[in-house]
């Protein structure tokens, strides 16, 4: 297992605590975060802060690896992963996602994250 798969498992764990310290140590300080509908995230602290805000909208997050392909050399990847959780007063069950991760080896750490639902 490479380097971009332990820093997902990570992720997906801290995600699942709703522990936002954990996800700051996953971030280079120069990080950039992209997603649909929303503008990019860079460094780490602001990605931290908006899925500190994210997770604080959200209970009993679940998150489920489907399917992991990763480079040769362990880092990068791309995981299809679904995400379950309570929010307004629904349960929402295993709603899609796909996230495209490239570590940087130097920092020991995700430089870019691109997420996709």
């Amino acid at each position: 297992m490479g380097r971009a798969r332990q820093l997902w498992e990570e992720f997906s764990a801290a995600i699942e605590r709703k522990d936002a310290d954990a996800l700051l140590d996953l971030y280079t300080s120069d990080a950039t975060w992209l997603e649909p509908h929303n503008p990019p995230h860079e460094t780490d602290l602001l990605i931290q802060a908006y899925l500190k805000d994210w997770l604080e909208a959200r209970d009993n997050v679940d998150v489920s690896t489907k399917r992991v392909l990763e480079s040769d050399e362990g880092l990068s990847l791309a995981v299809e992963w679904g995400v379950s959780y309570t929010a307004g007063g629904r349960r929402w069950t295993d709603l899609p996602r796909s996230s495209w991760i490239e570590v940087d080896e130097a920092a020991d750490a995700i430089r870019y994250h691109r997420d996709y639902y």
